[in-house]
């Protein structure tokens, strides 16, 4: 479920695009732009690195904390990737490749991790990092009060449920075999685990540090990453400068100097990266169209693992017959949403895992754009109605010029159908919320952006039977069953095949109509070099390979 204060940020950033973000962990900058951008192009010749010089990047707001497991907005995040590492951590294609924990292996058919930890890993204060450390700072994220979305994979240890509520005092599932050995035990074989420590949550801290420094160490936090910390001013900017003793790659630049803009302040953001005083920003807004003509920049482009789309309330009286479902779905042209509302700027979407995404396939597409067939399907509802069709309502958190134009156009779409279709705005998100869990809901927009590189991260959580956020009421007992079997696979082709007959099987429902994949905008300056953007966002990248080709 989404925090509320990342929440509140989102529907500050989306608001110009109509668009609500929901999800594991919910999180995109609006980039409701005229065209897209072309992807930056890689240079194959030679370039020497240069060293020197300082990075500055925007902020929308002031984190509220640096304390990895207390985390739960976009600004702390991207800070908190270039002051920690985890044992393990995503490179920029989403694969699991080694961080603190230099190797592991996999033992008891997928129940038992050994990790190896890097013996040459010391935190900013000199400190080793020990297996001490490691346990602690993942017994110290079972008890978290307000809960990161990786808790139910951390639950598959061990001993963890009872640790978490204060039954046991240690976590019997975490073995220290020696200062850089850890043994993990889980409860079953559960395949998402080791993504799930990838995330930022699941960084390690120093336990004497964190001890010492009690909520103190939110402000001025110990990690082991690429840049230590140096200045916090409210308002103004973190500054964060290179770990000389960092036991991967040096960073290139000296200094990471994060500037605050309380309130966003998009303007003032655009203005200081016109003039040459920031290295970065998010492209959202008009900030395509005020740089449009520019040369002199670096656009990067590309598909986040998210997905837009409506959901059905596949329990509610109207909605319940399949063939209704398929005729909505079948009716709406995908693509004039995307180039008459939102200019181009997203990829239609005919799947629900998006491009990138483990267990991802072309293959399960669900057929769009057939009026014919919609209207034949209508009829045939009609004909086993013994009453007039019902009106129809759909439900949006947001109300602006864009959520309003693409809801009138579906309307008219439906309208075509002899369908009428009635908006709704909730634009207070706990009334949102609220209204989805209720069995009123009939139709609602709906984004969904991965926590990690997870299918089980969108099918479950979608369509999970269990899933607190399956406001489609889907409930499939075959689903389910390969859910639990998918979750035990490790062997990865088998597993994806698993996810890929999941999806297959719900798009067979018509649960939901998807429109589009949403994706990540960023403009940089010329002189920026190293530049690396995963589909999971710019703010999940460390930046200890971006350097200057001009350092200031």
């Amino acid at each position: 479920m989404m925090p509320p204060r990342l929440l509140s940020f989102l529907l500050s950033v989306l608001v110009c695009a109509g668009i609500l973000v929901t999800g594991g962990c919910n999180k995109t900058e609006e980039n409701n732009s005229a065209e897209k951008s072309p992807q930056t192009k890689t240079d194959t010749t030679h370039i020497v690195e240069k060293t020197g010089g300082i990075y500055r990047i925007p902020l929308r707001s002031n984190p509220a904390t640096l304390d990895p497991a207390q985390v739960r907005d976009w600004y702390g995040e991207s800070l908190v990737h270039q002051l920690f590492d985890g044992l393990v951590k995503f490179d920029q294609y989403l694969s699991v490749m080694p961080a603190l924990a230099r190797t592991w292996q996999v033992e008891d058919n997928g129940k038992v991790y050994r990790f190896f930890l890097e013996p040459n890993a010391v935190f900013h204060d000199g400190t080793p990092v020990t297996v001490d450390d490691v346990i602690f700072s993942l017994s110290r994220l079972l008890q978290v009060e307000d809960a990161p979305v990786i808790l139910p994979h951390l639950l598959k240890i061990e001993g963890a449920m009872a640790y978490r509520t204060h039954g046991a005092t240690t976590v019997t599932g975490l073995k220290a075999v020696d200062e850089q050995t850890l043994v993990v035990r889980l409860t079953a074989p559960h395949v998402p685990f080791l993504t799930a420590l990838g995330m930022c949550y699941a960084k390690i801290i120093p336990k004497e540090a964190a001890t010492r420094m009690g909520n103190d160490f939110g402000k001025t936090p110990v990690g082991s990453g690429p840049f230590c910390f140096l200045s916090w001013h409210t308002d103004n900017t973190i500054q964060l400068k290179r770990f000389p003793h960092y036991y991967g790659k040096t960073a290139l630049v000296d200094e990471l100097e994060y500037k605050i803009y309380p309130g966003g302040k998009d303007e003032k953001i655009l203005s200081d990266f016109q003039s040459n005083l920031l290295d970065e920003m998010p492209v959202f807004g008009k900030v395509r169209q005020s740089l449009a003509h520019a040369e002199n920049f670096q656009w990067i482009h590309r598909s986040s693992l998210s997905l837009f789309f409506y959901g059905m309330n596949t329990a509610h009286p109207h909605l319940q017959n399949k063939d209704l479902r398929k005729a909505l779905a079948l009716a709406i042209d995908r693509q004039a949403i995307v180039n008459e509302i939102y200019h181009g700027q997203y990829d239609v979407a005919t799947t629900i895992l998006p491009p990138g995404m483990p267990g991802y396939t072309p293959a399960n597409q669900m057929e769009a754009n057939n009026m014919a067939m919609a209207k034949i399907l209508v009829k045939r509802v009609e004909k086993a109605l013994s009453q007039p069709m019902p009106a129809l309502e759909i439900v949006s958190a947001i109300q602006s010029p864009s959520s309003t134009a693409e809801l009138t156009l579906v309307k008219k779409i439906w309208g075509r159908l002899g369908i009428e279709l009635e908006i709704k705005y909730l634009t207070d998100w706990t009334e949102f919320e609220n209204y989805l869990k209720s069995d009123a809901v009939q139709l609602y927009r709906y984004a969904w952006f991965a926590d990690m590189p997870e299918p089980d991260n969108f099918l479950y959580a979608l369509f999970g039977s269990s899933s607190p956020v399956n406001f489609m009421r889907y409930n499939n007992t075959g689903t389910n069953e390969m859910f639990t079997t998918a979750r035990q696979t490790v062997e990865t082709v088998e597993r994806s095949s698993i996810y890929r007959g999941i999806e297959s099987i719900i798009l067979e429902s018509f649960p939901l109509i998807p429109l589009f994949y949403m994706s990540v905008d960023r403009i940089y300056q010329s002189r920026v070099k190293g530049i690396m953007v995963s589909a999971l966002g710019a703010h999940t990248m460390t930046l200890n390979h971006i350097w200057l080709n001009h350092p200031l």
